[in-house]
């Protein structure tokens, strides 16, 4: 019997072809975070690298914040939303209600109307993994030749000035982006993707209470628990002594996979992590500390928004000329790290 040949695997090209960002206009000073903190302020500014975050008001969630970002990467896209064909919506923790369906309610809201919808959730990590999954379905799938990517966080609302065990956390703030992917799009091609998680790290950020385990029941009041909490230490050493060498392994990977060397690489556009981390990432890369692009100070960490957030900024200020080649490089929640390697 002849082997069947599956036409539509590993044959497909994707590139992005919009853009689209969201900010709550409410900024929160690091040094107001200290304060009720009752921390020295350069524990904030100097150890981390931050100045503001922005903070999510009552009328602003994951999802309103996420169909902004949507609209504008659509119209960057020169599109309309009955032509999109897929629509991934990327978290790393809470939609506006627990148990929803948030990708639909993009479809309904954009007109998407022969639209697949999912969630993706692979913390920080998410919107490279969506990206990846759009062209794994493209591969399979050939009526599919749009999909938009939304992520979209209000982290802020996990942490509290009050607990310790969320100092660690206090730039993480609030916000969405979007992509517009089209299949054979010239610009911001994938090329590659390589991915690892350390399953020793899967309970070191957590919220608690509202689980199947520490139910929110009549009488509860464990509030203390409503907020993701590190221990301190453990969570030094992560970052000492295993991010660092994760995330490196995981772009050398996907470079390889590209079929490039890292001396190639033009660029690179990550999660916003603390100013250390990021100059040993570019320091083992051999990459030029301003071949990022840095939004941290002013938006903190937005979760798996901000890689694309950052990638947002750096094209329309045109730092990402087309035909170089570049980096997207994220981690999250699990633990997991993630790279994508792209033709600009």
């Amino acid at each position: 019997m002849a082997a069947t040949i599956d036409h539509h695997r590993g044959h497909v090209a994707i590139g992005i072809a919009g853009f689209g960002t969201y900010a709550p206009k409410k900024r929160v000073s690091a040094q107001t975070l200290a304060e009720q903190a009752n921390i020295p302020l350069e524990r904030l500014t100097l150890g981390i690298g931050f100045e503001h975050i922005h903070v999510a008001d009552d009328t602003e969630h994951p999802f309103t914040m996420g169909l902004s970002a949507a609209k504008e990467a659509i119209a960057d896209a020169g599109m309309h939303g009955h032509e999109i064909d897929l629509v991934i919506f990327v978290s790393a923790g809470d939609y506006d209600y627990r148990f929803w369906c948030p990708s639909s309610a993009i479809v309904r809201e954009l007109g998407c109307k022969h639209a697949y919808s999912f969630e993706v959730r692979n913390g920080c990590a998410g919107g490279n993994l969506a990206c990846n999954i759009v062209g794994g379905l493209m591969d399979r799938d050939p009526s599919i030749k749009t999909a938009l990517v939304i992520c979209a966080d209000t982290l802020s609302k996990v942490v509290s000035t009050q607990i310790p065990a969320c100092h660690p956390l206090l730039y993480f703030g609030d916000g969405a982006a979007a992509v517009v992917l089209k299949k054979n799009h010239p610009r911001y091609q994938f090329l590659s993707f390589a991915e690892h998680t350390d399953g020793e790290l899967a309970d070191l950020l957590r919220v608690e209470a509202g689980g199947t385990r520490l139910p929110i029941t009549p009488g509860f009041d464990q509030w203390d628990k409503n907020y993701s909490q590190v221990d301190p230490v453990i969570f030094s050493e992560l970052v000492n002594k295993v991010y660092l060498s994760e995330y490196v392994s995981v772009i050398k990977l996907a470079v390889k996979r590209s079929g490039n060397a890292l001396s190639d690489m033009q660029f690179i556009v990550m999660n916003q992590i603390k100013k250390s981390l990021r100059d040993g990432i570019m320091d083992q890369i051999e990459m030029p500390v301003d071949h990022t692009f840095v939004t941290l100070s002013e938006f903190g960490h937005i979760g798996p928004a901000d890689a694309f957030f950052s990638m947002a900024l750096a094209h329309r200020q045109g730092l990402l000329k087309q035909g170089d080649l570049a980096i997207i490089a994220t981690s999250g929640l699990g633990f997991s790290w993630a790279a994508s390697i792209i033709r600009c």
